[in-house]
């Protein structure tokens, strides 16, 4: 021990030091009484890269839909992007030390507990089924606080989703949605619910596959909820009439189960954007276009119609209608809404001048017309 003496001649405070238990060195007495330089020599990666059960660090990916496993279970996979925080978050988690799950095999190493100042990804080959991330841990040995950086490496291994398993399996789809229009040029009908489903990705990853019929397409599903949650999609983005029909595949009446097919058929109206057509006399629900010629303007939830030849004093409000799809069908279908002339005879045209009708004018013509 050392005794230090002010200038006024008064004793002052005693500083111990002791040798380092490992190379011998003085140092300040601490509670592992080892020096910087050997409480460095602690290996605490050997603890953070030791796997369960003493292996390798894994985490799982589906071969076919790329997601990975979030919890380790096999129950629930996720879309990682490469060397996202989200991917960090879990890859950390599959770590047992830092997780806590072999926090037995941590204390009797004499490591007390583990935590992440900072984390980063090391480049890897991405066919190399491997992946490296950069961590600074920060651990209490022997109640004493060291800092290190210590490079994980993580195995990427191959294990099928539930998802990907039931689409594997046979007969894993329970409902068909069967979407037709049946006209001559459907292609064009079509297109509209076709882009309508380009922009919807989580409607897009509840089909399972997709068939090309005459006329439309067949849409395969592994629940009925998913289906009809498809179909009132469908509905909004153009205007059709939907049936429901079931069909027993097997039956089991020990354990009272059975297997049903459920069917959805979707009959879209015959009509696209810019279609003439012409609305018999007597039609309802079609306001004062009723024997009148009429111009698709657009195709929603329900046909916009608008007059195609209004007279020049009419108010172009008055002329403007909408007719839903429950209109069409109960009245008289191709019968009362003939079409006239297809959109895909339409020719393009500029218009040079445009003069405004004034009341004088207006008024010679409804004499000339009388």
């Amino acid at each position: 021990s050392k005794t230090t003496t002010n200038m006024s001649g008064t004793s002052g405070l005693t500083t111990s030091l002791i040798p380092c238990c490992t190379c011998g060195a003085t140092i300040a007495p601490n509670p592992s009484n080892q020096c910087a330089s050997c409480l460095a020599t602690v290996d605490v990666g050997s603890i953070v890269r030791r796997g369960p059960g003493g292996g390798d660090l894994v985490v799982y990916q589906c071969r076919q839909c790329r997601r990975f496993d979030r919890t380790g279970d096999g129950r629930h996979y996720v879309h990682l992007e490469p060397e996202s925080p989200e991917l960090m978050a879990v890859l950390l988690k599959q770590i047992p030390a830092l997780s806590g799950r072999s926090s037995h095999h941590v204390k009797k190493s004499g490591v007390g507990a583990l935590k992440i100042l900072d984390s980063m990804f090391v480049w890897t080959e991405p066919n190399s089924m491997r992946m490296r991330v950069m961590l600074t841990l920060k651990a209490d040995v022997n109640d004493v606080s060291i800092q290190q950086r210590i490079k994980v490496e993580f195995v990427v291994k191959w294990k099928q989703c539930p998802d990907c398993i039931k689409e594997s399996r046979q007969r894993t789809w329970q409902a068909i949605v069967q979407l037709r229009q049946k006209r001559d040029d459907s292609r064009k009908g079509l297109l509209v619910l076709e882009l309508a489903i380009a922009r919807n990705a989580e409607m897009r990853k509840d089909i399972l596959s997709v068939q090309t019929k005459k006329n439309g397409f067949d849409f395969y599903f592994p629940s009925v909820d998913k289906a009809r949650h498809f179909t009132q999609y469908l509905a909004k983005a153009a205007p059709m009439r939907t049936k429901t029909t079931q069909s027993l595949v097997s039956e089991d009446k020990t354990n009272n189960t059975a297997n049903i097919k459920t069917t959805i058929a979707c009959d879209m109206i015959p009509l696209c954007r810019d279609d003439l057509i012409i609305v018999q006399k007597g039609a309802k629900g079609v306001g004062n276009l009723s024997g009148r010629l009429c111009l698709v303007l657009r195709m929603s939830s329900v046909v916009h119609l608008v007059d195609a030849s209004p007279a020049r004093d009419s108010d172009v409000s008055t002329r403007l209608t909408e007719m839903h799809a429950e209109t069409y069908w109960r009245g008289g279908e191709e019968k009362m809404y003939r079409l006239f002339v297809s959109s895909n005879r339409l020719v393009r045209f500029v218009v040079l001048d445009v003069e405004l009708c004034c009341e004088d004018e207006r008024e010679r013509y409804r004499n000339g017309a009388n």
